[in-house]
Order: structure tokens, then C-alpha cells, then sequence
């Protein structure tokens, strides 16, 4: 069992001590078993740091610091300092922190110089995204430009098929209108006789 489970199982059995699962745990069930009494130890150290208020406000802190924490068994209460064993428990995220070992803190000079550093980035930032909202802006009116010509000359050509439709009718209603009085003009014939 990883330490940092056990950990979270004593913080889930704060009320009650996890007896079934120490006692899995226990060291006289497999006498010839050293794991299982370093685990045992490491369960019985996280359920002591967890179960008091004020180490688990302490253990809370060093989680959430920017060092990692100190073995649970040298910093969770008094009486766990006078154990002599050694645990071997370490913090899961040692390996990130240990590549910050050599970064100094930085003085007054380079925290400046960060921050105009980071003014300036954030200036570039801001221009190209008024860039970019000045480009949108002349495609919009470009494309709107496009669409209005392409309207334009749909609205031409609809205009000269109706008139050119209205003219032709024109030219149909004269002509009938011609016909019909032609027709009227023309006398009768008379019935042939047979």
C-alpha cells in the first residue's frame, strides 16, 4: 500500500481507528515479513498525524507549502519524535520539488525586471488581439461589400427579366388587341348558296 493511500484512508476512518485494516496489517500475522511492519508503522503514524487536530492542520500546511514535508513520523506530535525507526515515506511530488533545489529567490532587481518582462508580454498580447479584431473588422466589411455587389447585380438582372417580361406582354396585348379589331373591320361574309 503506497504511503500517500494510507494517508487518505486514515483521513476517511478519522472517527474510528481503521482496527480491520491494521490488524490485516499487523506485524505478527507474517512475523517474516519486513514490509508489512514498515507499512503497519507508516499506517499507525498517518492514523496518529490524522487523527489530531492540530498535526493534521500541520500536515495540511506542509501539503499545500512550497517545500515538501518532513516524514510524518518526525513532525506529526511530541511523542512521535522520541520513535527511533525510519520510515521511508517521502512526498509524492519530491521529484518536481527537488528540481527547484538550486533556484534562489529572486531579489527586488530580477522581481522588476520579471515584471516588466510580463507587462511587456502582456502588451504584445493585447496588440495582436486588437490586430486580430481590426483584420475581422475589414474582412466583415469586405465580405459585406462582396455580398451587397452580388446583390446588386441580382437585383439587376431580376429587374431587366421583368421588364423585359412586362414589355413582351406589352407587345402581346397590342397584337391581340390589333387582331381583334381587324377582325371587327372585316365585314361579314356572306353564306354561300348552294
Amino acid at each position: 500500500m503506497p504511503p500517500l493511500l494510507s494517508l487518505h484512508l486514515c483521513r476517511l476512518w478519522l472517527r474510528s481507528p481503521p482496527t480491520r485494516l491494521l490488524g490485516a496489517l499487523h506485524p505478527d500475522r507474517d512475523p517474516g515479513n519486513p514490509a508489512l511492519h514498515s507499512r503497519f508503522v507508516e499506517l499507525n503514524e498517518a492514523y496518529h498525524v490524522l487523527s489530531r487536530e492540530q498535526s493534521r492542520r500541520s500536515y495540511d500546511h506542509q501539503l499545500r507549502s512550497a517545500s515538501p514535508p518532513r516524514p510524518p513520523g518526525t513532525t506529526a506530535h511530541p511523542n512521535s519524535a522520541k520513535q527511533t525507526h525510519s520510515s521511508s515515506w517521502t512526498h509524492p511530488n519530491a521529484h518536481y520539488w527537488a528540481q527547484f533545489h538550486d533556484v534562489r529567490p529572486q531579489g527586488a532587481w530580477a522581481r522588476q525586471q520579471q515584471h516588466k518582462h510580463n507587462q511587456r508580454v502582456l502588451g504584445y498580447c493585447l496588440l495582436l488581439m486588437l490586430a486580430g479584431m481590426g483584420l475581422h473588422y475589414v474582412a466583415f466589411r469586405k465580405l459585406e461589400q462582396v455580398h451587397r455587389s452580388f446583390m446588386d447585380e441580382k437585383d439587376r438582372i431580376i429587374t431587366a427579366i421583368y421588364n423585359d417580361t412586362r414589355a413582351r406582354a406589352r407587345a402581346n396585348r397590342a397584337r391581340l388587341q390589333q387582331e381583334r379589331r381587324q377582325r371587327q373591320k372585316q365585314p361579314p361574309s356572306s353564306p354561300s348558296s348552294p
